[in-house]
């Protein structure tokens, strides 16, 4: 028995499989992105919530560190200090093996004493920023998200 197909068939099954080479082709650019997305979303996430933990552990370091401190820790303030935590810097020095490892190493710290002076009750505030590069923001125009957190409590002792 041969098989005989008319030509009529044989054009038509040919777009079919152009067609769903078409298809099969968005679907998975379509995936990847979303994957991407996903992945980049998660990353932007864990950043946000690491500025916002080292400006948390920065100033209750801080809030026990007052003039009142005693032998026992260093005083801080009340001068301002500005630094990164990958800086040989006393407070980042302090703050590192807290802070979360390389992640964490471009977050610049500021930590001010807004009330002039580092005696219980007075506020000490800790800003960090930090940046988020996106996978997808080459493709949206905005590769670099700047992140910053803050925070402020009173001194202790």
């Amino acid at each position: 028995m041969l098989n005989h197909s008319s030509p009529r068939q044989s054009s038509s099954s040919n777009r079919r499989r152009g067609a769903a080479m078409l298809e099969a082709t968005a679907i998975m650019g379509a995936w990847t992105v979303l994957f991407v997305g996903i992945f980049d979303f998660g990353s932007a996430t864990l950043r946000r919530n690491l500025v916002s933990h080292v400006a948390r552990q920065v100033v209750r370091l801080a809030i026990v560190r007052g003039a009142d401190a005693g032998p026992e820790l260093p005083v801080w303030g009340p001068a301002t200090q500005t630094f990164q935590i990958s800086d040989n810097h006393p407070i980042a020095n302090t703050l590192r093996p807290i802070a979360g490892g390389s992640a964490t190493s471009s977050f610049q710290v500021q930590l001010e004493w807004i009330d002039g002076g580092n005696a219980a009750e007075q506020r000490v505030r800790a800003t960090v920023t930090g940046r988020f590069s996106s996978l997808l923001g080459v493709v949206v125009g905005s590769k670099n998200v700047p992140l910053q957190a803050r925070s402020t409590m009173p001194i202790v002792h």
